[in-house]
């Protein structure tokens, strides 16, 4: 193909980029400072901004994924209409718009630059972040209010805000891990420090500090993360996680922790997890005392938390707020969207452990350990990895993945420039 005949081609790719681009920016918007408190102080604006930033970014999407996206198949045509049919539906059916919005934003990053759409990403994030805290320092805007244990710091919850600082963190480190130089890992320290101690996010905090581990371990023991054992544990890590939550909110009884004295000391580390998954998920029978406002309720007459199509929120809702994605799927997207989502992830971790893209891995890994502890998979400002969803979905057989970290070299592999 001649230059002047690839140009074309070259140019759509650039408007799908900055289609692609620009719904990042807005869908960032959204969460970091449309999501924050301003929308008690400005109600009015707040409704229109995000009806404006949701309609907006969701045109600019569908116009990527129709117009300025080019598959390599009908059958991939059809697999990209599905994944945004069946989001349309569970969002609707479960009342989660994000997640129709993050797998939507998913495949619209097939043929995008990822490194570049990061960096947009990145930026756009911390600016938010930013934002928001000046709000409530320069003005009256974003108050903050005092929540269980410390301040919501702008977003209703401190782990809100957590879950936000997870986002960036994961963005730079994912961004710079074939080139992280000092001040990359000092930087990256002081954000895990400020959110343990802080805002004291646990569940974000902890994910942090394991990512760093991860990625030191990484260097000094390469060939580990290269071994046929490693690979095998990140792909049975998502079923595990999910047993596990299963088990030990099955298992931790509240009222007689004594009983499981090594699930009682976890629970205390977790900040009283596994007493949210054993009452919510499994529903046991009991009268929750009156918080924030919400009268006392019998816990025995919730619905059953295990149904074919879910439809139960799990975010916001005292009666059914869970704080595990594994369990919180299941719930809200019921046993057919748990299983779709634990499919794809799955498939995703195959294709990573066999294309060697071990910097991909440990970021997922991590992310997997993050959300024992949160239902955010599907916030999009908490979570950059969406941009893997082509190479799960949208990559043919065989194609090189579009990743950002080049595959890591065996040592059979390595030339004595690369020692």
């Amino acid at each position: 193909m001649t230059a002047t005949a690839t140009r074309p081609l070259r140019q759509r790719a650039d408007v799908g980029e900055a289609l692609f681009g620009a719904a990042l920016v807005l869908l960032l918007i959204l969460s970091e400072v449309f999501s924050s408190n301003i929308q008690s102080t400005l109600p009015g604006l707040s409704h229109l901004a995000r009806l404006g930033l949701t309609g907006g970014a969701l045109v600019l999407l569908l116009a990527k994924c129709v117009l300025w996206t080019r598959y390599d198949s009908r059958a991939q045509m059809a697999l990209a209409a599905a994944a945004i049919g069946y989001s349309g539906f569970a969002a609707w059916y479960g009342d989660d718009v994000w997640f129709l919005l993050t797998v939507l934003a998913g495949v619209a990053a097939k043929g995008v630059d990822l490194r570049r759409a990061l960096r947009v990403y990145l930026a756009a994030a911390a600016a938010g972040l930013v934002v928001v805290q000046l709000l409530h320092y320069a003005t009256p805007l974003v108050p903050f209010r005092f929540y269980a244990r410390n301040w919501d710091f702008g977003y209703g919850h401190y782990n809100g805000y957590g879950a936000r600082l997870l986002g960036v963190f994961f963005a730079w480190g994912w961004l710079r891990w074939d080139r992280l130089r000092w001040f990359d890992w000092a930087g990256l320290t002081a954000l895990a420090a400020y959110t343990l101690l802080g805002p004291g996010c646990r569940g974000a905090g902890m994910a942090m500090v394991l990512l760093l581990l991860l990625f030191a371990a990484q260097r000094l023991l390469p060939a580990v993360f290269l071994s046929r054992p490693w690979q095998w544990l990140t792909l049975a890590l998502y079923p595990l996680l999910t047993a596990g939550s299963l088990l030990a909110g099955y298992l931790f009884d509240p009222a007689d922790p004594g009983r499981t004295p090594l699930l009682a000391r976890l629970n205390s580390l977790l900040s009283g997890r596994f007493e949210v998954w054993h009452h919510v998920y499994w529903a046991f029978p009991y009268t929750h005392p009156a918080e924030d406002g919400a009268a006392a309720w019998y816990h025995g007459d919730m619905p059953s938390v295990v149904s074919l199509l879910g439809g139960l929120p799990t975010d916001g809702d005292v009666h059914h707020a869970i704080d595990n994605t594994y369990l919180a799927l299941t719930m809200n997207k019921g046993v057919l969207g748990a299983l779709l989502v634990g499919g794809v992830v799955l498939f995703l971790l195959w294709r990573l452990s066999r294309g060697r893209h071990v910097g991909e891995q440990l970021c997922l890994v991590a992310m997997l350990f993050y959300l024992l502890m949160e239902n955010k998979i599907f916030l999009l400002s908490a979570n950059p990895l969406f941009l893997l969803l082509p190479c799960a979905l949208l990559t043919p057989r065989g194609a090189p993945l579009p990743v950002l970290c080049r595959p890591a070299a065996t040592p059979a592999e390595k030339t004595p420039a690369m020692v």
